[in-house]
């Protein structure tokens, strides 16, 4: 928090110097206090970009439109003699509503789609100012009269567009890192980094989608504001596909999800016309080649790349965090912990998830065929089978990644699970955990685990924890789960078992009250199997449903209570442990013969 606060108040701080300095001082003149005014303005609109794209990873080339729109809308309001403190959040109020709107498209829409769709958006602007003469003053343009203000008590002019965008720009600098540093934006970042995982913790991608694009709008908006005060005069060029595309390149020059990089950038793209000033073609040139030069070597953008050198230069890179080989009973000592845990976290389950006659087929392959099984409330069932079997498309269909050919009952209690979204299954209380894991690489251990604890508390999820904050969920998953030493680290710096457990972690967080638990022991060395399946008892002995799949048949016998076998997507067999070890038609399924017991087999027959 102390961090925070102190990057927030340095930004403010760079903006009074700049305004002490090229606007009280007089240092830099008219002409260099123009420049200053025009960087700051396209700063804000480079903000809104950037914020954008590091956020959600969606990049828009129509901001151009809110940018207008917040121009036009400017000066339509000020000659109504509206003050400029209520133009601000009138204009802000009018870009979200739009952005929101499209930003709804976001989440249905590949990355090159929703690109030509921003496009269309640009060029209808274009066409919206040609026509709307009486508004805009058409392909001629309109002089932007002056502005009232309330605070100041008199009328702003283009004399005080330098304080009025210094102060804007501080204003949504502050507000974007407030929100991008928070629980909005870790959401944000959540649904980038991983979509199907995110949307299995109950996020809903295509609102935070809209949410995001929203603030972006809203922020591209006060950049017209501040423009249309510093230039005086409005015309439809200022704001064409052109426009929009030296956006683009300020960005990534300048680094996406930067705040400096937003101030680096727009000083790029204003400072260097200006300095190939009367040298035709150079400038075009210079900007061309700097920008293939830093997605070249610094894709990241300069400011990133050169915050990343800085770091290497004056600490040595953390080792990567090495697990620790628990003692034999350490393990009974942890069971013990989640066990108590879970309980507190995670609410006993008390209803049974019911999956009768499904069947899935991909074009003429038929992946399930009338699959018919139960998850008793608080009972651990097994799903074993080859490889090829079916196990994964039943759990996604059950997470709603993959909807059935024909079911005749897919239900978790009272609930019709086909008819829910998968963003919504959580609420019924279905969570599941990832083969690979999953996690979340834009966010550290604890970011992740405080998202998911934001989520179950504001699902009415997590047991007893519901008067926790998602602050203290957090820290009793990493204490409980021996987390604490990466808590601040990313997934990709962590070994394989601990992100196995950072992803139990996550159910945790969530709380529900039934976990499908896709191949948890793979790729898990001795003691790492032995911690998990400690934290698996735990759960199970505080009455959590679990449905576990996995290749590692003897760890999901010790663990479950029932067993169900698939083999090219149909059941064979279902039993006890016991039952299915000496099931003829399983072994001939793993082995492709049946094995002949055994003097031990015989004597317990």
């Amino acid at each position: 928090m102390k961090g925070d606060t102190r990057r927030r108040i340095a930004i403010v701080l760079v903006f009074v110097l700049v305004w002490v300095v090229a606007g009280r001082a007089a240092l830099v003149g008219d002409y260099g206090k123009l420049l200053a005014t025009t960087i700051a303005f396209n700063a804000i609109a480079v903000l809104s970009i950037s914020t954008l794209a590091g956020a959600t990873g969606i990049w828009s080339l129509g901001h151009t439109a809110f940018i207008a729109l917040g121009a036009y809308l400017c000066a339509n309001l000020a000659k109504m003699q509206v003050p400029l403190e209520l133009i601000v959040p009138a204009v802000a109020a009018a870009a979200a509503a739009v952005g929101y709107f499209l930003g709804l498209s976001a989440g249905r829409f590949s990355i090159l789609y929703f690109g030509l769709l921003t496009l269309a958006v640009a060029l209808t602007s274009m066409e919206i100012i040609g026509r709307l003469i009486g508004y805009t003053g058409g392909d001629q343009g309109m002089p932007m009269p002056p502005v009232p203000s309330w605070l100041l008590q008199r009328t702003l002019t283009n004399r005080d567009a330098l304080t009025v965008a210094l102060v804007l720009g501080a204003i949504v600098f502050v507000i974007a890192d407030i929100v991008i540093k928070g629980p909005r934006g870790r959401r944000w970042r959540a649904i980038k980094s991983h979509r199907m995982a995110s949307m299995s913790m109950g996020l809903v991608p295509h609102q935070e989608n809209a949410l995001a694009f929203a603030l972006s709008a809203a922020i591209a908006s006060a950049a017209g504001v501040a423009g249309a005060l510093a230039i005086g005069y409005l015309e439809p060029e200022s704001f064409n596909l052109d426009a929009g595309v030296m956006l683009i390149v300020a960005t990534v020059v300048g680094g996406i999800a930067s705040f400096w990089g937003a101030a680096l950038g727009a000083a790029f793209v204003v400072g260097t016309p200006e300095v190939f000033r009367g040298l035709h073609d150079v400038s075009a040139f210079a900007l061309g080649f700097v920008m293939v030069a830093v997605l070249l070597f610094m894709p990241r953008g300069l400011v990133p790349a050169l915050s990343a050198l800085w770091r290497r230069s004056s600490q040595r890179a953390p080792a990567a965090a090495q697990t620790q080989p628990a003692a034999p009973d350490d393990h009974q000592q942890l069971a013990q912990r989640i066990t108590a845990l879970a309980a507190q976290l995670m609410p006993a389950a008390k209803r049974a998830l019911v999956v009768q006659n499904l069947s899935v087929a991909f074009g003429g392959l038929k992946a399930l065929s009338d699959v018919s099984l139960q998850v008793p409330p608080g009972q651990t069932i097994g799903l074993i089978g080859p490889n090829g079997a079916g196990k994964t498309t039943l759990l996604n269909v059950l997470s709603g990644y993959v909807t059935p050919s024909s079911c005749k009952q897919l239900q978790l209690g009272g609930a019709d699970l086909a008819a829910v979204a998968p963003y919504r299954r959580l609420r019924q209380g279905f969570g599941r955990t990832f083969q690979h894991a999953e996690l979340f690489n834009e966010l550290t251990i604890r970011e992740m685990l405080m998202v998911a604890a934001s989520v179950g508390r504001a699902q009415a999820l997590g047991g007893s924890a519901g008067a926790l904050s998602p602050e203290q969920i957090t820290q009793r998953i990493l204490d409980g789960l021996d987390l604490n030493r990466v808590a601040d680290r990313f997934p990709d710096e962590l070994p394989f078992g601990i992100q196995k457990v950072a992803d139990i972690g996550r159910i945790l967080a969530i709380g529900p009250s039934l976990v499908a638990l896709d191949e948890p022991f793979s790729g898990l060395d001795h003691s790492e199997t032995r911690e998990l399946r400690a934290i698996l008892l735990g759960m199970k002995a505080a009455g959590v449903s679990i449905l576990i799949i996995d290749h590692a048949v003897q760890e999901v016998f010790n663990i479950a209570d029932h067993v169900v076998v698939l083999d090219f997507g149909q059941v064979i067999a279902s039993g006890t442990p016991r039952d299915i070890q000496r099931n003829p038609d399983v072994q001939r399924a793993y082995f492709g013969s049946v094995a002949q017991p055994t003097q031990e087999d015989a004597a317990h027959a």
